[in-house]
């Protein structure tokens, strides 16, 4: 057997497929990220905007504007024309409405009267396309910079931070879990 650096061609096929699969990753990074403003800033920032990834590419968008779900790779394309794509579409008219109707609502928790505000959620999941399992969920929420809890584990953090979020979370979640 020929022998490259102390090892035989048989101990390097060997170490090869016994640390192949340590390294090589079924794992896929899903989620939605929804944006919103008070109002349009004057650098032309959308007063909504909503952008899903896989994998930290962008997949698609969609904005108050446009109101429509742009695709944003290639293979997006066959899919934006199907009926789950039009759902999509109007999960994202829902989530606006729910972002124009809260922030006014944030805004009065936080005893402010102008300027510019803005709410965010980003949610989603791992997939593991080798077992066909998906990790945990996880969905976040900020309001200028300020986390406000999602999942259930972070949740009651945001309780203790900020108690002006407790009377109005509940009601704000059953919006956001009825789309």
């Amino acid at each position: 057997m020929s022998q490259i650096h102390g090892f035989s061609s048989a101990m390097k096929f060997i170490i090869f497929f016994l640390c192949v699969p340590l390294v090589y990753s079924e794992l896929h990074r899903f989620f939605t990220s929804y944006t919103g403003l008070n109002k349009q800033t004057a650098a032309g920032i959308q007063e909504f905007l909503s952008m899903t990834f896989l994998d930290y590419q962008q997949i698609d968008y969609y904005d108050n504007n446009i109101k429509q779900l742009i695709p944003k790779q290639d293979w997006m394309e066959d899919f934006s024309s199907t009926e789950l794509w039009k759902k999509y579409i109007e999960i994202r008219e829902k989530q606006q409405q729910i972002y124009k109707d809260n922030i006014p609502d944030l805004m009065e928790r936080f005893n402010q009267s102008g300027g510019v505000h803005m709410y965010q959620r980003v949610s989603g999941c791992d997939y593991d396309d080798k077992t066909e399992v998906s990790e945990v969920p996880f969905d976040r929420y900020t309001y200028d910079g300020h986390n406000l809890g999602g999942s259930s584990d972070t949740l009651h953090m945001y309780h203790r931070q900020y108690p002006q979020w407790r009377s109005g979370i509940m009601p704000m979640q059953k919006k956001i879990l009825q789309c």
